[in-house]
């Protein structure tokens, strides 16, 4: 969170400069509240407990707690709001429903004949055949389609769980730069507040004759140079604004709340695994490889479907035929079989089959050597950002802070110059924005983390379910035998 307690007590340690040449405190006050920011330009209050206490911002709490929202609300948000989840679960419910056709036996056949020119003949009635068929596959074609549907429909699963991680990476990545942009705008707000008082302060020496121009002139020059500064974070601010707000599938210049503020010791820099785990979490739990393990399944099933292929199927047939004279030859039962000469087609629907249980081998194998380099990318990366977090609050800062104490220090006693005061402040607020870039920089990296192991770092180690419907199919399927197919 941004300091500025320091900056705020600047102008309190150089009323006695003010005062010794007889200019009152309420001159400098007045002219920092008519410069072009105003009261209006930030929702931060300041806070001092006297001289070089430094304390963070203090925004109003009845705002922040109804109109901030965090990380994971956000993600949760983008994923109600993001048409391509309907698309998405459509398509899982479309390969859902292929699963008890793919399992069923074709329908059965009914066939009529009669014999016209016997209708109403002497002694005789009109002579019919009628003739019931049912195809039955050979044993195991039925359960290999079925596998074929299941394990489709467990891809489609996975489609979703991989639009899930992706939406809630781009969201937190997105958040994180909210965080950040917000947070860099207070500090530039208290900046310009500095250098206003800053420059009246040398403006008012200035004219009583205690100092140079050049101060007043170095106090303009740094606040123009601030302004140029607002353009480029209003850019930023405007552009991560459309980037969040077309995750939500709302006009891109839609108001958006505030982002919480992060804590100072976020979670993950405390419960951060090793690398080692989280790679071999990743290679049990990540869509992608789920998704592909799912295709392999139903690639051998393609290739025991082509092997049923070369047996043939059964026809049953019962039917009655009244063109006979002799009553005991009109019922009949029968079956018929297919003949699967043309070896040649099947051999090639076989060979294609294998062919796809290879090629998805290898792209797991492939995607598994992507995931653990870019899991080790990501790794590094969050490392750094934590690291680069505790250099900041530990040292960075507080060295900062005590430069520009010195610099003001030694510029009250006459030894230090007005412009290594603003050199000092500049450093000082640049490094409290740094400090903010880098905990933006930890949720982003964690974001890419999680995305690259398939799932939140706190429990990675959690594979995600598929879907209950077809986990109750297999189960019933398992526990009942199937009709219709020969055993």
């Amino acid at each position: 969170m941004f300091d500025v307690r320091f900056s705020k007590n600047f102008v309190k340690l150089l009323m006695p400069l003010l005062f010794s040449i007889g200019i009152s405190a309420s001159t400098v006050a007045a002219s920092s509240n008519e410069e072009a920011y105003g009261s209006s330009g930030s929702s931060a209050s300041f806070n001092h407990k006297g001289s070089g206490d430094i304390a963070p911002v203090v925004i109003n709490s009845s705002k922040l707690s109804s109109e901030s929202f965090s990380a994971e609300t956000l993600a949760a948000w983008v994923w109600q709001q993001n048409p391509g989840v309907t698309e998405i679960r459509a398509a899982l419910d479309i390969a859902i429903n292929r699963i008890e056709p793919a399992a069923s036996l074709e329908d059965s056949n009914l066939a009529y004949a009669m014999a016209p020119r016997t209708w109403r003949r002497a002694g005789q009635g009109l002579n019919q055949k009628i003739e019931l068929s049912q195809k039955i596959p050979w044993p195991g074609t039925l359960a290999a389609r079925e596998s074929i549907a299941k394990h489709n429909a467990d891809m489609a699963q996975r489609d979703i769980e991989l639009l899930r991680l992706a939406l809630g990476h781009k969201a937190k990545a997105a958040y994180a730069e909210w965080y950040y942009i917000q947070q860099a705008l207070l500090i530039h707000h208290a900046m310009h507040e500095l250098l206003v008082d800053l420059k009246a302060v040398a403006q008012t020496r200035y004219a009583v004759g205690k100092s140079l121009q050049q101060d007043a002139l170095l106090a303009s020059l740094a606040e123009a140079k601030l302004d140029r500064h607002l353009l480029r974070l209003k850019r930023i601010e405007q552009s991560v604004k459309a980037r969040i707000n077309a995750l939500l599938n709302q006009p891109t210049d839609a108001a958006l709340p505030a982002a919480e503020f992060l804590p100072a010791d976020l979670p993950v820099t405390k419960n951060l695994p090793a690398l080692a785990q989280l790679e071999q979490d990743a290679m049990a739990i990540h869509p992608d490889l789920r998704k592909l393990d799912s295709q392999i399944s139903a690639h051998r099933s393609e290739v025991t479907l082509a092997e049923k292929s070369f047996y043939p199927d059964v026809r049953l047939t019962a039917g009655y035929n009244s063109l006979w004279d002799e009553a005991d030859k009109r019922p009949t039962i029968g079956f018929s079989l297919n003949i699967p000469f043309d070896r040649s087609k099947r051999k090639a629907e076989l060979r294609r089959a294998k062919a796809g249980v290879t090629r998805a081998h290898a792209r797991r194998d492939n995607l598994r050597t992507e995931l653990m380099g870019e899991i080790a990318q990501a790794y590094a990366a969050l490392t750094e950002s934590i690291k680069a977090v505790s250099l900041y609050e530990k040292s960075l800062l507080p060295l900062a802070t005590e430069y520009a104490q010195a610099a003001l220090a030694d510029y009250q006693s006459g030894a230090g110059s007005f412009s290594a005061v603003i050199t000092a402040e500049q450093t000082r607020l640049d490094t409290q924005e740094s400090l903010e870039r880098n905990r933006a920089d930890v949720l982003r990296n964690s974001a890419e983390l999680e995305h690259w192991i398939g799932g939140p770092l706190q429990n990675s180690n959690a594979p995600a379910g598929i879907e209950m419907q077809i986990e109750q199919m297999n189960e019933h399927d398992r526990s009942s035998p199937r009709s219709g197919e020969m055993k």
